[in-house]
């Protein structure tokens, strides 16, 4: 059998039916030149209703693997390993696609200077917080977003939920860094960040457009507002290291020193402070132990 165009790679932590209706939307899709990696790393009830649903599907374009280890960037490496496509689609496993989404993303690689694409991604609980097109860091460590637009232009990263890439590029890099841990948070955004170095262009394409339902458990999705925090922290303090290098720490530090105690306030905890602290020191160790990105050899 020809390999397909069109690789996407969808991992999956039990979220139950919420996947399995993300999975049966890509077969309704107009655009047909494709495969599906799905990359389960749900506990043993969840698989079991996973592996299900892949019999009952019973389509030769689907390859399923399961992952014993749990980690969004592992699991995004694992399926880049298998998947045989000039194109790696990333889909979250919780999302309402809006259109032909497939075919949209596969149209911007006609330029060859595309190296990725982000489609328009409406949150359910998530809101911009810029007024125009945006994907960024800015210098303190915040996510800057907007990704409600209508218009395609040229992007500086990319998001998770609903991004492409041009398998050579991929190839070019390496893979997702394992370094992003917890929450995961800004593994996406380090990715197309090394993408865009390595002299690529990235899209924003507005007719790749989709609803991310943000499933408040499974996936990424950690036990409370202060381990999430941590999180946002520690990933946020390895990105900047990282990408950005030493001198643009101090920085960050007194953004979310700010951040740190006004979340301290809201939730009446002053312990808050010190765990937070904590993550920023774990994320600089992070960065002193250097990056895990290499794609699997299969």
């Amino acid at each position: 059998m020809a390999d397909p165009r069109l690789s996407i790679i969808i991992p999956t932590l039990n979220r139950g039916r919420l996947f399995h209706d993300t999975v049966r939307q890509l077969l309704e899709q107009d655009y047909r030149d494709w495969e599906l990696v799905l990359v389960d790393q749900s506990d043993p009830q969840e698989r079991a209703a996973n592996e299900a649903l892949v019999a009952e599907l019973d389509d030769a374009r689907i390859v399923y693997l399961h992952l014993d280890v749990k980690g969004l960037p592992n699991a995004r490496n694992e399926g880049m390993a298998i998947a045989r496509g000039e194109v790696w689609l990333f889909l979250d496993d919780d999302v309402i696609l809006l259109g032909d989404v497939l075919a949209a993303h596969m149209r911007c690689y006609d330029d060859p200077e595309v190296g990725g694409v982000t489609g328009r991604i409406v949150e359910r609980t998530v809101r911009p917080n810029a007024d125009h097109t945006v994907n960024a860091i800015s210098p303190g460590g915040r996510v800057i977003t907007n990704l409600w637009g209508f218009d395609r232009c040229e992007i500086e990263t990319l998001k998770g939920a609903n991004m492409s890439y041009r398998a050579s590029a991929c190839r070019q890099i390496g893979g997702f860094d394992r370094q992003y841990t917890g929450t995961a948070l800004l593994e996406d955004t380090d990715y197309s960040t090394r993408i865009r170095l390595a002299g690529w262009k990235l899209l924003f394409e507005p007719d790749a457009e989709l609803v991310h339902l943000s499933s408040p458990s499974g996936g990424v999705r950690v036990e409370d507002a202060l381990r999430t925090e941590y999180w946002r922290f520690r990933n946020c303090a390895y990105f900047v290291l990282k990408n950005r290098g030493p001198s643009h720490f101090p920085r960050v530090a007194a953004t979310f020193a700010g951040i740190a105690a006004k979340r301290a306030a809201e939730w009446r905890a002053p312990g808050a402070l010190s765990k937070l602290a904590g993550a920023l020191r774990d994320g600089q160790a992070a960065y002193r132990e250097g990056p895990d990105q290499d794609i699997p050899r299969r």
